[in-house]
């Protein structure tokens, strides 16, 4: 829910909704991506866990998959950087956009 807020309030007026869809797609295949990422992983790894797929069950690469999953997740810090400055306002946070501001 709170990203649902976070990504509303981003949009400009007169395209909320083509922004907010935008928006959500991304977040959707990101997903979708990560998902199929981390299968592919398992498997080159060969993490498997049924003799069903094709062979016995083998957890030696447990470890380095779990691992290495955990890592990426910390991946996207490398982006801070790239962030703007977020305008603050008052004690509450950030201010409202067209919010007249206070003098201290």
């Amino acid at each position: 829910m709170p990203l649902l807020v976070l990504a509303a309030s981003l949009c400009p007026p007169g395209v909320e909704g083509t922004l907010f869809a935008l928006l959500m797609s991304t977040f959707n295949a990101g997903g979708i991506v990560g998902r199929e990422l981390g299968a592919g992983l398992t498997a080159l790894l060969g993490v498997s866990s049924s003799a069903a797929a094709g062979g016995a069950t083998d957890f030696s690469n447990l470890f380095t998959l779990v691992l290495l999953c955990n890592l990426a997740s910390l991946l996207p810090l490398l982006a801070l950087g790239f962030l703007d400055e977020a305008p603050t306002g008052g004690a509450g946070g950030a201010a409202a956009p067209g919010a007249p501001r206070g003098e201290p």
